[in-house]
């Protein structure tokens, strides 16, 4: 029930959601693109935020859970969303609030024991694995599945490629689709598939919404070596066990060893742990180096940055090298030179 005395409305004070927030232990997005409060009086009781398709950063006063406070706000969230364009939303909670998003009609995808991933609407995970299991391979031996950014694409990813297809009858590669990068997903997609042309076993996907997206693991984005970061690895890792790897037949998934990205490390020694349960064996090959350091695509952003053409090309391949001195890359590199972003 909706009890009176409330008042629903658009949040015009951050900072002061952002304390609320914290009195839980839960941090607000700066990002959000919308954020309501309850009130009552010109206390703020309840609130909950909308960024892109996902919605986040719920609280309710303890004293008044129970009352309809939540499923208020989910609502006007959600018609928001939809009113926006979207059809398929996602929810990242705490296990505390699974159940109120299920009565809402949200369908629950991964729970660990510090955090929850819910959707609802269309196309829904049944759709994205059914899409999935078109592109499975009859092979027998192990299925490989592989997960990178490529920002850009250098010797040091086409290096784990070639190692994990060595080892595999058939690797899958997903190219990480949320645009959060300095290159566009299209460039990132086209230069792994250029790059990989000559590994005949080698089948190059986008990951969709359901792998390293802001919904899955959104720490990803950002620098933050948190609990947050442990939570949306384990989230995300639970989704690619339980979902992906069975529609591709997958049981291995290999990464590079990672000497530079606390987050990414974080994400490793996690997904390890995850993966097992899922009957999948995580293989961490050793970065390539070249001159005693592991080739980085940060490296080569810094080079770009620079206009040091010595320094980043001797760290891609033949055909990110074509990409990157081609007229579709220079407004990339421009807008990277003015970027001091991690990705």
């Amino acid at each position: 029930m909706w009890l009176s005395g409330f008042d629903l409305q658009l949040a015009q004070d951050e900072k002061a959601v952002a304390n609320f927030l914290a009195s839980y232990n839960l941090d607000y997005d700066v990002e959000s693109d919308l954020t309501v409060v309850v009130k009552q009086g010109e206390e703020i009781v309840a609130t909950g935020s909308l960024r892109e398709n996902i919605l986040q950063c719920f609280a309710v006063k303890p004293e008044l859970r129970g009352v309809g406070l939540s499923a208020k706000i989910v609502d006007y969230l959600v018609q928001a969303a939809y009113d926006r364009g979207y059809t398929r939303l996602f929810v990242f909670t705490r296990p505390t609030n699974v159940d109120l998003f299920k009565s809402l009609g949200f369908r629950l995808l991964a729970e660990t024991s510090l955090a929850a991933l819910l959707e609802i609407g269309t196309p829904s995970i049944q759709d994205y694995t059914r899409d999935l299991a078109g592109h499975a391979v009859s092979v027998g031996g192990s299925v490989g599945g592989m997960v990178m950014n490529c920002n850009p694409f250098t010797l040091g990813h086409q290096y784990l490629v070639e190692q994990a297809a060595v080892s595999c009858r058939h690797v899958y590669l997903f190219v990480v689709q949320e645009e959060r990068s300095a290159f566009p997903f299209s460039a990132r997609f086209e230069m792994v598939k250029r790059g990989t042309a000559h590994l005949p076993n080698v089948t190059v996907l986008p990951s969709g919404p359901y792998t390293v997206s802001l919904a899955t693991f959104p720490s990803y984005f950002t620098a933050e070596e948190t609990t947050h970061a442990r939570a949306g690895a384990g989230i995300d890792a639970t989704v690619y066990g339980k979902h992906i790897a069975p529609a591709l037949r997958i049981d291995r998934r290999f990464v590079g060893t990672e000497p530079y990205s606390p987050v990414t490390r974080i994400y490793n020694r996690t997904m390890e742990e995850v993966l097992r349960k899922y009957g999948v064996e995580l293989i961490e090959i050793p970065r390539l180096e070249i001159d005693g350091r592991p080739v980085s695509a940060s490296e080569v952003r810094e080079g770009l940055r620079a206009d040091d053409y010595e320094r980043w090309s001797v760290l891609v391949p033949e055909t990110t090298k074509e990409f990157l001195l081609s007229p579709e890359a220079a407004p990339v590199i421009e807008r990277l030179k003015k970027s001091r972003g991690r990705h």
